[in-house]
Order: structure tokens, then sequence, then C-alpha cells
């Protein structure tokens, strides 16, 4: 591969529109120079094209708006592989996409999860007063140097070495059930704070967690239960909460060593755990999880905690046995044939 360097965008603050996002070369502002932050065929298989997506400061704007600079070479050697990968995988089922290289897929979703961020620096944060500054300031990116460099794997060669996990992040696919109703079909959900994502395609479930790894462990042993089950979109939605808690609640920064060559870049994580004898993970409040329940669920406090200081759960049965949630039964099948 050219150019074996990290580009250094968020050290150096070298954000534009007319700079490729993902390795600094020059491009032309023109719609041939940009890339999808949700790649074009996900956009038109979901009818997304047109519909709003909500961003950090409550605005909303297009699927199709959401484009990114970047260089053909980028685009169309780099990038466009591993969306052509996704794109056969995801056509075949939840199993292809597990079975696909971990590393790959992490890309793909990490891809979507920076893009908008980055997308969100050249956007107003009023767009009734244009000296209110933008969504995302160059110093918020900071946080995401490192995510940033992860990216850039597509390009240039890295290799990874994560104590506790095969590639840097958290990440853990699902089968699905999907909506009969196509305002159903997709959904997408992101803590930037805590770098967590959400994503459900269809009969597609993917949870991300770009922690270094952090959850991988503690995320075998929970989220594998449910893994190659026909998860009802509630099922995997409360999923999602458990991986989006459990992040906040992380009690570690993650210690990376970068080393550069001209041949290679290696990319080392730690133990998480380290030397301190405090718990990786802390604990939650019943209160907490409930509000995080309702955002992904969309029910009433009185549904996800019936009792107080106890969460409801659609995951299991009451003999601990996996539940099994017909499409069929309401409220959501009710839901889906009111929105058609």
């Amino acid at each position: 591969m050219p150019n074996q360097s990290l580009y250094s965008a968020i050290r150096d603050h070298d954000f534009s529109e007319t700079t490729c996002f993902l390795c600094g070369g020059d491009v032309e502002n023109d719609l041939k120079s940009r890339e999808h932050v949700f790649p074009k065929w996900l956009l038109h298989h979901f009818d997304l094209w047109d519909q709003p997506i909500t961003l950090l400061n409550g605005t909303k704007l297009a699927y199709r708006q959401l484009v990114i600079p970047c260089c053909l070479v980028c685009n169309n050697e780099y990038l466009s592989n591993i969306e052509q990968e996704v794109q056969e995988r995801f056509s075949a089922g939840a199993a292809d996409v597990a079975s696909m290289d971990r590393g790959r897929l992490l890309l793909w979703v990490l891809k979507i999860f920076y893009g908008l961020l980055y997308r969100e620096l050249f956007l107003s944060i009023d767009r009734r007063d244009p000296g209110a500054g933008n969504i995302v300031g160059p110093e918020d990116m900071e946080q995401f140097q490192l995510l940033h460099f992860i990216l850039q794997s597509c390009r240039v060669s890295m290799q990874f070495s994560i104590m506790d996990s095969d590639i840097p992040a958290s990440l853990f696919v699902f089968d699905v059930q999907e909506p009969s109703s196509k305002k159903l079909k997709f959904d997408y959900k992101d803590d930037v704070v805590n770098r967590t994502l959400y994503l459900r395609l269809g009969k597609v479930g993917i949870l991300a967690a770009f922690d270094m790894g952090a959850q991988t462990l503690p995320g075998k042993e929970f989220f594998s239960r449910y893994q190659g089950y026909p998860l009802h979109p509630l099922q995997f939605g409360e999923l999602g909460a458990n991986l989006f808690m459990k992040a906040r609640v992380l009690n570690r920064t993650p210690k990376v060593i970068i080393g550069e060559s001209p041949e290679l870049i290696s990319f080392s994580v730690l133990s998480i755990a380290g030397l301190s004898p405090n718990p990786v993970f802390g604990g939650w409040e019943a209160e907490d999880m409930a509000e995080m329940l309702m955002m992904f669920l969309g029910y009433s406090r009185e549904l996800v905690m019936p009792v107080a200081g106890r969460n409801a759960t659609w995951l299991e049965n009451g003999d601990g046995s996996v539940r099994f949630i017909s499409m069929d039964a309401p409220p959501w099948n009710t839901l889906g044939e009111a929105e058609e």
C-alpha cells in the first residue's frame, strides 16, 4: 500500500471539505469526492434516502445528505471492497455477517460512527445563527483520535495486538426477526460520549463498543446466550441497552501503544484490568437502566420497571430459558400496521 504513515487529522485539527477524511489527500468540493456515511445500498434497501435522521443538536437532516470528503483512492480501493462484502453478506443473513472477518466488519461500523461525527464538524449548531459554531468542534474530536487511526487500517498495513480481544473493539452480531413494516426494519442509535453503536438492519443486528475490547470477554459470556436465536427487535433493543449501560460504567481508560515503521504500524492495547484492584466495570442502578430501556424500547417507565428497583426483561422466561416473542404479537405488530 502507498503512504504507510498515519494521517493525524485530529491532532492537527486538519478538517476541511476539501480534505479526504481518511488519508488527508486533497479532494474537490463536489459530489464525486464524497462518501456516504451510511452506504447507498443500505439507504435504498430500507427506503431511507430522503428520510430524516436526528443529529446531536436535535436538528434533522436527510440520510442522503450525510456525506464526508473522501478521495477516489480511499473510496474506490479501500472502502468500497468492504462495503461490497458487507452488502453481500447482509443479503445472505446474520450468520454470514457474523462469519465475516471481524476486523473488516469493525471498519464498516466504525466508518458510520466516525463519519457521523465528522459530518457534524461542518454543520451549524443553529442554522439561524451562523456565528453559533458547529455541532461538533475540532476539540470535541480529540477523544476519537485512536478510532481514526484504527479506521486507517484499511489503507495502511497495521498489526493489532490486544490483550483482551481479537480486535480493538467489542463487536457482536445477532439474528433478529424482521418487521413487516418498512418503517420498522431499520434502527440506529449511538452514544458518542461512551462510544457505542446499535444497528438493526432487517434480520441483522450489530452491537459495537469502541472500547479497545473491554466488553469482549464479558460480552461473550452474556451475549453469546442470545446469538443464533431469532430475537424480537424488542429483545435486541434490550441487549443494546445492556451494552450501552456497561460502556457507561467502564472504570478504565485503555492504554494503547502505537509504533510506526516504513513497513508496518503496530497498534497494541494493554490489559484492560491493569494493576488496579478495582473492578473493570462498575454496577448501575435499576433507575438508570430503566431510562436506557425507555430510550431503546420506547416503553413507559411502568413497563420497564414494574416493581421499584427491578427492571423488566424480554430476554428470558421465568425458568431462565431464552424467550421467543412472535412478531405477530402486539404491541409491535399493531404499531407496525399503524405506521404503514
